[in-house]
């Protein structure tokens, strides 16, 4: 019975919950990377350039995550480059993508680049 009660104490202490971290900007841009079979890339470097500079827009560089993902925050109504680079495959780039200009809670616009080996593999019996 004590012991019932330490823990509904425990559980209803007054310090409340840390709160959650708080997103700066949602991303307007993902870009997913996916090999030959269409699984998932992590660790490819993805740059997005701006074709038009300004003071307020520049290059953005990034790492794909464990899922493939490569998010950024840009100015919509734009146009960008992207640039896939990994070891071991081709360099992929899109020379042109439009941005929209972005209303408050729209979504993100999504892009899935292939990756190709750089060389044949080798088979090793």
């Amino acid at each position: 019975m004590w012991m019932f009660l330490f823990l509904l104490f425990i559980q209803a202490n007054s310090y409340p919950c840390p709160p959650s971290p708080v997103q700066a900007q949602s991303p307007s841009l993902i870009v997913q990377v996916v090999d030959q079979v269409w699984l998932p890339v992590p660790g490819a470097e993805v740059t997005l350039k701006p074709l038009h500079t300004s003071a307020k827009s520049k290059s953005n560089r990034t790492e794909t995550d464990k899922d493939g993902y490569a998010r950024f925050s840009v100015p919509g109504d734009a146009d960008y480059s992207i640039e896939v680079k990994l070891y071991g495959f081709k360099r992929e780039r899109l020379k042109r993508v439009h941005l929209l200009k972005t209303s408050g809670s729209s979504a993100p616009a999504c892009v899935q680049l292939q990756l190709r080996l750089s060389r044949p593999g080798t088979t090793v019996y």
